[in-house]
């Protein structure tokens, strides 16, 4: 367990959460720079110049200039040094106190991080990375809503997660339908580039949180987008001005930057598979056909007729993440014109796209500025090595183009810019449900599903850990803490009442102690958990019955001559002589595992009876051990 793992990688995960409350309330030292951290953190975030500077004015004057006054300023003069410098030129970029944030997290990683490691709030961080790794996810675990989208494999819900109330989209693949196609390695390759990708947190890639499947689905839980996709709104709004399309742009270059630092090439960029959030920011869905080129390129021709680049297109050669810069380049164009440059007079013929691709030079039309020319032409290269991203510097070449002068990188990371388009509140910005259709069962009616193609799903199942992290900080994590604190109080003040329970067995002969089922009151119908020790020759209970629950609805006696009604589900247990219990069953699992259970009881009995004599020293009459015992058999111990 890394300090980084806890305070620098998750700063509003439970780790870290856990972390700064117990400094906080524990460790005196460590609360002004805990402090000052946060502070520089929400200094980060400010959008504005004239923000920054009045507030990095404050942070020095009240953390730094403070403590240098008074003689207790713990940092370095390098670091007092690079802050007072920068102020004195009014030079106040967002990382202007990075080397405090540097001497702070080395401050707390000591001594003051072993102290954390050796607390209650550790051990609760131990309770809820339990509760993470044990997270096993069926179809109940999710209400499922309306379908908001069909592919070639399986549909996408809306649905929302039962124990946070957190909203997804979840994208259930047939298994039969992936059989019938012989598409299981393109599912499989969908689960471990969305793993890939969905780590560090990237605001423009719809991301997965899990994965499971059911006997006869796939299903990834995937960020919700209810603001439709750009294609769809490039129908409903008309095309885009050279200002409307930098703002999509400049979030699209960010996010395949996200995917190419990972090695991952997209391979489908194209308007329909960028989808809007409620806000109007955008991001990139589907990564069905995205692959790894980490140890292998790829060669394979695959993508959309009129997005493809020539390197894809020409059967046997390989690529890299340039493929998408070219994509990048026929999808500007066509929020631009409405149409993707190698598609004219909107032919269908894919033969003739892809010739066009592999052959026309795109002629631009004078409404474009010079800068806009300049990028297109950049990105749409047949030589990729004269190509735009694909000269050495990736996606900094593209974000460096004079078309993109005056964009500031990390704004447009903070979602800062506003978007040009709203979708409507309160509406579905996709077709209706109608429109979406379904598929016809009769497809797929012969496919059956053998153990051998279950097999292939064995290691589907997967939980993005920092994603889980993030629901839950968001979500139940103050309530569900509260609630576990209540309970652990009252714990400690019932063992402060009952004394220490080791230290009263603690040099005794006691066999064993812990606590127990008894059975109690006055009619034994209520069972009650004591805390017993076991001597050799007495049994000891502390503390007062708990946890009461009654069993008179179960349990009714009756005399042993009684006849019992033919109908009834019931067990019989003769326990004495003058005594017989019927255990009344309401349903028929529950009288078959009762019947079980009472059988196996009864069999160790008879086993534990006729060892009992060697272990007293008394000679005893052997006891039949019968193999299947009827319940209503007796001997003479009245068993």
């Amino acid at each position: 367990i890394s300090f980084s793992h806890h305070f620098v990688s998750f700063v509003f995960f439970p780790g870290f959460l856990l972390f700064k409350d117990f400094c906080m309330n524990e460790i005196d030292e460590a609360v002004p720079q805990l402090k000052f951290y946060e502070e520089i953190k929400e200094y980060e975030k400010l959008d504005s110049e004239d923000e920054r500077l009045s507030r990095s004015r404050q942070i020095y004057d009240i953390y730094i200039m403070k403590e240098l006054l008074s003689c207790s300023h713990p940092f370095s003069k390098k670091a007092v040094d690079h802050v007072q410098s920068h102020l004195a030129k009014k030079m106040v970029p967002p990382t202007l106190f990075q080397p405090y944030i540097v001497e702070i997290c080395d401050s707390l990683r000591g001594n003051i991080f072993q102290k954390f490691i050796e607390s209650d709030k550790f051990t609760r961080f131990c309770q809820w990375k339990n509760v993470e790794l044990n997270i096993h996810l069926t179809m109940n675990d999710f209400s499922v809503h309306r379908i908001i989208g069909r592919g070639g494999f399986g549909e996408v819900y809306g649905c929302r997660k039962a124990d946070t109330g957190k909203m997804y989209a979840m994208k259930c693949l047939d298994k039969k339908r992936i059989k019938m196609k012989q598409g299981e390695t393109l599912a499989l390759n969908e689960r471990i580039m969305l793993s890939l990708v969905s780590t560090g947190d990237c605001p423009f890639i719809v991301c997965m949180t899990y994965a499971f499947h059911t006997p006869d689905k796939l299903c990834f839980i995937l960020d919700l987008m209810n603001g439709g996709d750009l294609h769809y709104h490039l129908s409903q709004h008309g095309v885009f001005s050279e200002k409307e399309m930098r703002f999509y742009a400049a979030e699209i270059i960010l996010g395949l930057e996200h995917m190419h630092n990972r090695f991952v090439v997209y391979r489908d960029l194209k308007p329909a598979n960028i989808l809007l959030d409620e806000h109007g920011h955008v991001r990139i869905s589907d990564l069905g056909l995205a692959c790894d080129f980490s140890k292998k390129k790829p060669h394979a021709s695959v993508g959309t007729h009129g997005y493809m680049a020539p390197e894809v297109l020409q059967k046997g050669t390989a690529y890299d993440s340039s493929a998408d810069w070219f994509s990048l380049g026929c999808m500007l164009f066509k929020l631009l014109r409405g149409h993707s440059p190698f598609r004219q007079h909107k032919t269908k013929d894919k033969h003739e796209i892809d010739r066009m691709t592999l052959t026309m030079n795109v002629e631009l039309p004078d409404s474009f500025t010079p800068e806009l020319k300049d990028l297109l032409e950049g990105l749409l290269q047949r030589d990729v090595s004269k190509r735009l991203g694909c000269q050495g510097r990736g996606a900094l070449e593209v974000k460096e183009h004079q078309f993109f002068k005056g964009i500031d990188w990390q704004q447009v990371y903070l979602q800062k810019y506003p978007p040009p388009l709203i979708p409507p509140r309160g509406e579905v910005n996709a077709a209706d449900a109608f429109d979406i259709g379904s598929f016809d069962e009769e497809d797929t009616k012969g496919i059956k599903l053998l153990d051998s193609d279950q097999e292939l799903y064995k290691n589907f199942p997967l939980v993005i850990s920092e994603r889980w992290q993030q629901e839950v900080a968001e979500t139940v994590y103050e309530a569900v803490n509260l609630d576990t604190d209540k309970i652990e109080a009252r714990k400690r003040a019932k063992n402060k009442q009952l004394g220490h329970e080791e230290d009263y067995a603690f040099g005794k002969d006691c066999i064993m102690h812990g606590y127990m089922l008894k059975l109690g009151n006055p009619f034994l119908t209520q069972w009650q958990r004591r805390y017993f020790y076991l001597f050799p020759n007495r049994v000891e209970w502390r503390g007062e019955g708990e946890s009461r629950v009654s069993v008179q609805s179960h349990l009714t006696s009756r005399s042993h001559h009684l006849s019992v009604p033919s109908l009834s589900m019931c067990v019989c247990v003769c326990v004495r002589i003058s005594f017989v219990s019927l255990l009344v069953c309401p349903s028929d699992p529950e009288f078959v595992q009762w019947k079980k259970e009472l059988n196996e009881a009864f069999t160790e009995a008879q086993k534990l009876l006729r060892r009992a004599p060697k272990v007293i020293g008394k000679g005893r009459a052997a006891v039949v051990e019968l193999s299947k015992p009827p319940l209503t058999h007796r001997n003479s111990n009245g068993l």
